[in-house]
């Protein structure tokens, strides 16, 4: 969902709008988890990434191509009586325009992947001056997109000293054939499989502390790809001898990052960041 972006998971004064509420019905258990971190005593910040919510592309800027998809789909669904929302539309019209952006990321020299995580890195950056932010280890959480964005930013940036990855991580031969259409090309870093695997990438930092949580009856990922992405990260760690600083959990259902997941994450987070000393490499 790119019309929307950090209202998915954070409240302000704005109502929540409807399409908000069900996503968050859907996946968070109906919660704006961002503000119960807060509540619990982390300064949080939740920011529009390019490509999402008030960094979105204007439809208008959008080609003909992609203009006249969202018109075919709004004819189909007038067909069944149904209205279509801007925001449904606009959903159509990104998933099409999504391969665009990754082709001009190209031809720039760049990625999808690689713009998100500069970005996710200014915002560290952005915490880091405010005076109100104790200067110690950094987390940081994400579900899906958000888990991808968060295994990044863990293999990227020494500032975060604990990552909680969410419903986002399997091996490459366990997408081939499967699930390779429904993700972002955020998922698929441009020449990252000739050196390594997602698994890799997330525990390139070990034995900085790492949380994944998995669905295992995720839409999105094969339990036999969750399973082995496990082990792979596990081995990573075991290796530099610091086995206790990776947590994998399982959890029954589809793709979600429901109440108990939210709660087993925050407290293990609250537990990595009060005590800094357990994030240096021993």
């Amino acid at each position: 969902m790119k019309f929307f972006g950090k209202e998915k998971i954070a409240d302000a004064r704005e109502p929540v709008p409807a399409a908000v509420e069900t996503l968050r019905a859907e996946l968070y258990a109906g919660r704006a988890f961002a503000n119960d971190l807060a509540q619990l005593g982390f300064v949080v910040l939740v920011h529009d990434v390019f490509l999402w919510g008030s960094r979105r592309f204007p439809f208008e800027g959008m080609p003909e191509s992609v203009h006249q998809l969202v018109a075919n789909w709004r004819k189909a669904q007038r067909k069944t009586a149904r209205h279509s929302s801007e925001a449904e539309c606009y959903e159509v019209a990104a998933k099409n325009h999504e391969h665009l952006v990754a082709k001009y990321c190209a031809l720039l020299g760049t990625s999808l992947a690689g713009m998100v995580n500069f970005e996710d890195r200014c915002a560290v950056r952005y915490l880091q001056s405010r005076p109100d932010v104790r200067p110690s280890p950094m987390g940081c959480v994400g579900l899906s997109g958000g888990g991808c964005r968060a295994a990044l930013l863990q293999a990227t940036c020494d500032t975060i000293g604990a990552a909680v990855i969410v419903g986002m991580m399997t091996t490459h031969p366990q997408l081939l054939d499967h699930q390779v259409d429904c993700h972002t090309w955020m998922f698929f870093p441009p020449g990252l499989a000739r050196f390594a695997d997602w698994p890799d990438l997330a525990a390139s930092r070990a034995p900085s502390p790492l949380l994944v949580q998995y669905d295992r009856d995720d839409q999105l990922f094969s339990i036999q790809g969750m399973e082995a992405a496990h082990r792979r990260i596990a081995s990573h760690y075991q290796q530099v001898g610091h086995s206790d600083a990776y947590q994998g959990q399982f959890y029954d259902g589809p793709h979600k990052f429901d109440a108990v997941m939210q709660a087993e994450a925050f407290a293990w987070l609250r537990a990595q960041i009060q005590n800094p000393a357990r994030n240096a490499p021993g």
